[in-house]
């Protein structure tokens, strides 16, 4: 019995002009951690590797053969055009490899349609042809995939916090070997431990969605530089989908998306990133729950970090090719702890004196953080079944302003952000917040959900209060500058020690830049 091919000869082979039953002038070769790619005219061919990474097992031509037969099934569910055969390669009589001879099977390839490579998003985006415009095809062919995608009990379970605790165990234990290398110690412990919070305070999101029907037979690896669109007409195509772990395909369809979600922002895009999801989900109809996609998103940096981390112990890349894998998987893990850290909603209370601007810093803060914001005085006139822009000029303390009215603006505001937290979104509520016991019922909610409790208290010189309460273009507010004292003599002023972060700002100076400031302190 002849000796098997060694992956050297195999390589030989593929990159050979002369081995193919086509014409080729020029073979390219290309590599990621489990897969040769060979560039041979108008056609490509992928060759797995033969690994075994415990979740990946490509060691025996038997496994490579199956996964090759899976990743043309499955890739054919949304770019049928594109995967066309399996080609067997064969030993003759002679001890030579070929395509052609009917004899024992040394080794088996994908066999592709070659796209061109200036079409890939990745190349799109480093000549500047990739616009938001150009996200729509993309995120209108993933939501019609997502549509028809399989699902089943047997599927659904794979969306479970059991399944997905796991893959994040898994994670985290096979990067150990990496702390030091490509991961920092502090990066990896303050990962787990958010990710861990997460999934502890928010599980009731998981069970939902697969209560739902949304864990489906997924792509698994969308990522841009897999990702073809014609800049003429416009047609997206997706390659290279999840054949080897039933695991790792078998998803809810907010983790499929947040991969190349997470790519294109990695990429320094997020203008693509948006526009691709503003697509998806005009197109899919599906939920929105930004604090999952955050966590998908999260969880999506992390596995590129892991498997850019596995490169730079292999046999095979240069040391250039291991140098760029490590600083590559850094970033990655960086970007999964940004978003991790970020899971952590925030409950915002702006308060303070009529007139001190609290109204403009929080529609500032909620645009910058892209929170929701609620303004009491619009929920106070809603309650009432007033026109929010209509004035009320009653004396302090009196009409919609006596103290049963404000009890059931408060009450509303509050029951608005345990529902906000509930959903992982952060949320900023404009009032006076004048009593200590609303600021306190405030607190408790956070701390129900393990949120982040911040007060921001707005002041400002009287003669600056005196001068914005006196204008008559002020709407929604209904301040005057006759209530100033009086709201003055019933104000309980918060303190630092009332909340995680407190922050008193001078709102008479230059908006932006207090605006950012306040931000920042908050949200970054």
């Amino acid at each position: 019995m002849s000796q098997a091919a060694t992956p050297k000869e195999i390589v030989e082979f593929f990159r050979d002009p002369d081995s193919y039953p086509h014409a080729v002038e020029r073979v390219e070769h290309g590599q990621t951690h489990v897969s040769h790619l060979f560039f041979a005219g108008d056609y490509v061919y992928k060759v797995k590797k033969p690994v075994d990474f415990g979740f990946l097992d490509f060691s025996t031509l038997q496994k490579r053969r199956a996964a090759a037969i899976a990743e043309l099934e499955l890739n054919r569910r949304v770019t049928p055009d594109v995967y066309l055969d399996v080609a067997a390669v064969h030993r003759g009589d002679d001890g030579k490899l070929s395509f052609s001879e009917p004899a024992l099977v040394e080794e088996v390839a994908v066999v592709m349609r070659r796209l061109p490579d200036e079409q890939r998003l990745t190349r799109l985006i480093a000549t500047g042809q990739a616009t938001p415009e150009s996200m729509e095809s993309l995120g209108r062919l993933i939501a019609d995939f997502h549509r028809r995608a399989e699902t089943s009990p047997e599927i659904a379970r794979f969306g479970s916090l059991e399944v997905v605790g796991h893959n994040w165990d898994e994670n985290f234990e096979q990067t150990e070997p990496f702390i030091g290398r490509t991961i920092d110690p502090e990066t990896w412990n303050r990962t787990r431990d958010a990710i861990d919070r997460f999934m502890r305070v928010y599980a009731h999101l998981f069970e939902e969605r697969v209560a739902a029907g949304c864990i489906k037979d997924c792509h698994g690896d969308l990522q841009a530089d897999d990702t073809f669109i014609d800049p003429r007409t416009g047609k997206a195509r997706v390659l290279d989908c999840i054949e080897f772990n039933e695991r790792f395909r078998y998803s809810d369809t907010i983790s499929d998306i947040a991969f190349l979600s997470m790519d294109l922002r990695n990429r320094e895009r997020p203008d693509l990133a948006r526009a691709f999801l503003d697509a998806y989900y005009e197109a899919s109809r599906d939920e929105r729950v930004p604090a999952l996609l955050r966590f998908y998103e999260s969880y999506r940096a992390y596995v590129r970090g892991k498997v850019r981390s596995f490169v730079i112990d292999q046999d095979g890349p240069t040391d250039e090719e291991k140098r760029a894998a490590g600083e590559e998987a850094r970033r990655f893990f960086e970007l999964s702890l940004g978003d991790a850290l970020k899971l952590r909603p925030r409950l915002v209370l702006v308060c303070g004196l009529m007139g001190s601007g609290k109204t403009r810093q929080s529609a500032e803060l909620g645009q910058r953080a892209g929170a929701r914001v609620l303004h009491s005085d619009e929920v106070r006139k809603q309650l009432a079944g007033l026109d929010p822009k209509q004035e009320q000029k009653v004396p302090f303390g009196e009409g919609i302003y006596a103290p049963e009215w404000t009890e059931r603006t408060y009450g509303t505001l509050l029951e608005e952000a345990r529902r906000e937290l509930a959903r992982g979104n952060s949320i900023v509520l404009d009032a006076s917040w004048s009593k200590a016991e609303h600021r306190e019922r405030a607190q408790a909610i956070a701390e129900a959900r393990e949120a982040t409790f911040a007060i921001v208290e707005c002041t400002a010189p009287d003669e600056t209060l005196a001068r914005r309460l006196s204008r008559p273009t002020r709407t929604v507010t209904d301040g005057r500058i006759e209530l100033l004292d009086d709201q003055r003599a019933a104000y309980e002023p918060p303190d630092q020690e009332e909340a995680d972060v407190f922050l008193r700002i001078d709102t008479s100076g230059d908006l932006e830049s207090t605006a950012e400031r306040v931000h920042d302190s908050l949200f970054d």
